[in-house]
């Protein structure tokens, strides 16, 4: 089925093809360097794929600037598609395919032929039904849902050593859904939601952290927008109103993460958000190998860094509040600075449980909705 003839705007033409192309590696040959277009009776699909990562994204006949005169697909270099439409004039832009694989794309006095390939080994998302419920799915909201990814997703391992630990586990309870990250070393995240679980499934899978970073960057910032996941034991799927975003999953048991978070705690301060951020990222500019040290007295936290030859900083901070003793620790403070940037709250509680045992980062109201721990550097 080729022929497919369409008339729309550039700038709808332009924002689907963008979605979809987010998704392509720039390593990717044959088929899967290729934008795959479908037009049917209703809508436009427009699909890519790196083989972990799949972004299907439709353009509806009920959006005024779309007219589909003929049904028909193709698949097309997406590089050149995606640089050419992007660099059209505004207007009206028509697709056309001929029998014999040709995509004419047609703006004003711009006229561009494409070769293209044949949609029959496109890799292969299910006739969209865009709002069908599985068994095993949830709605979350986007916001929520792009919230929780941030929070977590910086603590994934960037090793290959351990690939179950370059993924985020997905974990569904009842009426809670948790991600839980850690790079098994230095640091664990560690979110939770509550969420509307009418079919009442229980399941957990591991993401590709580095799918999910794409998935933020896909999912839009509405906040009345849905986002449906669907779960089963080789992908998971995130369909939102024009778009379905399908990730492999990582093969293994996570780990768990339950005996990392230390019971009790000698010492707990609570400190504005903001004001810390401030004072770690002046500190963080002469510090050696990333290392910060705080030091935690009656009323204020001292921070502290420094790189030989060079010079060395300290700043300070006013506690909030504070229980127990004073305490000393060095920190990775780029890990810390990430792991704060993440955070929506304005103010944040740490618990220190000894000089070998990792900081706790948790919210100041103790809503247990999220968890941050972070493991001290040991120095010599």
């Amino acid at each position: 089925m080729n022929k497919l003839l369409v008339h729309l705007s550039r700038d709808l033409l332009a924002k689907s093809i963008q979605h979809v192309f987010k998704a392509l590696s720039n390593n990717s040959q044959g088929i899967l360097s290729g934008l795959y277009i479908y037009a049917g009776n209703e809508e436009v699909v427009f699909r890519g794929s790196n083989a972990s990562l799949t972004v299907q994204y439709r353009a509806c006949v009920t959006d005024s600037m779309i007219h589909i005169f003929r049904e028909g697909s193709i698949v097309c270099p997406a590089k050149y598609l995606y640089e050419i439409i992007r660099k059209l004039n505004d207007g009206n832009v028509v697709l056309e395919v001929n029998e014999q694989l040709i995509l004419s794309i047609i703006s004003g006095n711009t006229r561009v032929s494409l070769s293209g390939l044949s949609s029959i080994d496109s890799p292969f998302i299910t006739t969209p039904q865009y709002h069908q419920h599985s068994g095993n799915s949830i709605d979350v909201s986007s916001n929520s849902l792009k919230s929780m990814i941030k929070q977590v997703v910086g603590a994934v391992s960037t090793s290959e050593a351990k690939p179950i630990l370059t993924g985020v586990l997905l974990e569904v309870q009842e009426s809670l859904l948790t991600m839980i990250a850690t790079d098994g070393v230095i640091r664990m995240a560690k979110r939770s939601i509550w969420i509307e679980n009418g079919r009442g499934f229980s399941g957990n899978v591991v993401i590709p952290g580095i799918n999910l970073m794409e998935i933020v960057r896909l999912l839009d910032d509405d906040e009345q927008a849905m986002v449906t996941i669907q779960l089963n034991h080789h992908e998971i799927r995130f369909i939102a109103q024009n778009q379905i975003i399908e990730s492999v999953l990582i093969e293994g048991v996570y780990p768990s993460t339950r005996n990392l978070v230390p019971t009790t705690h000698v010492s707990e301060i609570i400190l504005n958000i903001k004001s810390f951020r401030q004072v770690i990222d002046r500190v963080f500019v002469l510090a050696d190998y990333h290392l910060i040290t705080i030091h935690v007295s009656e009323k204020k936290l001292e921070l502290r860094s420094s790189t030989a030859e060079i010079g060395d900083v300290r700043d300070e901070l006013l506690l909030e509040d504070k229980n127990g003793a004073n305490f000393s620790i060095t920190i990775n403070g780029k890990y810390l600075l990430s792991t704060l940037r993440s955070i929506e709250s304005d103010s944040i509680r740490i618990r220190y449980a000894g000089k070998k045992s990792p900081l706790v980062l948790i919210p100041a109201l103790e809503d247990n909705t999220w968890l941050f721990l972070l493991n001290p550097v040991m120095r010599g």
